[in-house]
């Protein structure tokens, strides 16, 4: 994943005073000597040819972990003009906690400082914020809107590439080749990763070009969807328009769906949605049971020390674990040919991951019974210990029963 640095920072320097090399030098809390940059390519119009030099007022953690000192690769974007919409009540909104008061907080456009590359040795990095004091020299050379846009696409390939090392498609299948269905645990395991992979790349697109990327086709390109993209259906919309419309204009097809709609009365309704309806699985209910009563009791329990927002705290992990667990559990349990011999080895693999996240969940809940905060909430820490034991011992249980089916 994407490596931020942003809060890190101490200070920097981007030099792209030499054409079609950007070099710069990063200085980050809790490292004495600074990062060294040496990247091929160019920043976008407004910085390219100049130095920029910023400094971060106030600096807060320490950099990830493996960060090579010496940083060597290819320039992704870099403007110290990015637009960001920074809103300038924030007290007020989270007293309000409401979405609706996020709605009605003023906000304003501000310039931001962004810096990105692809590194040789870490692969996506980049720093962006509107906080940092910075300076801009003069320019040594000017960059025109052609070669700018050039370096645009440049940036967008370099994006695509990077995705594409994440998401590692398989290899296309021969025209005419056909590949026997495996039911398998790990044929279902590896299709899992392979989507795993796919939302991770589509979230780093996302988090990178928001909203508007998704209007503008630079997801879908980075994603490689080129299918997606406006080009290859630039004459789709009036075609599919007046098929969607063609129905309309024939009179008997309509009547004949007039005449299906009065046959189907209520207690045809009732009995469709009777004949749809199936016992829920034991360890599909515990599951739903322990996380609305986790959800319940954490929500009264919460210490005001403790952030809904810190992703990492102990609290979350455990919440997010078990909310996994239920979730995939319901999934594959609610199906309603479950307990027939279809799709085993994709039950299998899904009851693997449900093992692991209770494990997260358990490694969370004992960092939770150790914290001091916690100290005189223990019977209750222990109550969703003992069930937590219960759900990962029926997981084993189900995996055993269904593999010696």
């Amino acid at each position: 994943m994407a490596l931020r640095l942003d809060t890190a920072v101490i200070r920097g320097e981007i030099d792209n005073t030499t054409r079609d090399n950007v070099r710069g030098r990063l200085w980050l809390v809790g490292r004495e000597a600074p990062i060294v940059i040496d990247l091929r390519g160019n920043a976008w119009r407004d910085v390219a040819g100049c130095k920029v030099t910023f400094t971060n007022p106030k600096p807060a953690s320490r950099p990830p972990i493996g960060l090579h000192p010496k940083q060597k690769g290819r320039v992704g974007d870099i403007t110290a003009s990015l637009k960001m919409k920074i809103y300038s009540e924030p007290e007020a909104t989270a007293e309000s906690g409401g979405e609706a008061a996020s709605l009605h907080a003023s906000a304003e456009w501000h310039n931001a400082l962004y810096f990105e590359w692809y590194s040789e040795q870490n692969g996506r990095v980049f720093l962006e914020g509107t906080n940092f004091e910075v300076s801009i020299s003069a320019w040594v050379w000017e960059m025109d809107k052609e070669q700018e846009a050039v370096q645009k696409t440049s940036n967008l390939n370099a994006m695509r590439e990077w995705l594409a090392g994440i998401i590692q498609r398989p290899e296309s299948k021969v025209d005419g080749e056909d590949e026997e269905f495996d039911d398998s645990e790990e044929a279902w395991e590896n299709s899992l990763k392979q989507s795993d992979r796919l939302s991770d790349a589509h979230m780093e697109a996302i988090e990178k070009y928001g909203e508007d990327g998704l209007h503008d086709d630079r997801i879908a390109y980075v994603m490689g969807w080129d299918h997606m993209l406006s080009s290859s259906r630039e004459h789709a919309p009036e075609d599919d328009d007046a098929e969607g419309e063609a129905w309309k204009e024939n009179d008997e097809t309509s009547a004949a769906l007039d005449d299906l709609v009065n046959e189907i009365d209520d207690q045809t309704f009732s009995d469709f949605l009777d004949d749809q309806e199936h016992e829920a699985h034991p360890l599909q209910t515990m599951a739903h049971d322990f996380v609305l009563r986790l959800l319940t009791e954490i929500k009264e329990e919460r210490p005001e020390s403790t952030s809904e927002d810190d992703d990492n705290s102990p609290l979350n992990r455990f919440i997010r674990n078990s909310m996994n667990i239920s979730g995939k559990l319901a999934g594959v349990l609610g199906m309603e040919d479950f307990g027939g011999s279809s799709h085993t080895g994709h039950t299998l693999a899904i009851l693997r991951r449900c093992l692991n996240w209770a494990n997260e969940a358990f490694a969370a809940l004992n960092e939770l019974m150790e914290a001091p905060e916690w100290q005189d909430r223990q019977d209750l820490l222990q109550d969703f210990r003992a069930d937590l034991f219960a759900i990962r011992n029926g997981i084993t249980d189900l995996r055993r029963e269904l593999r010696t089916e």
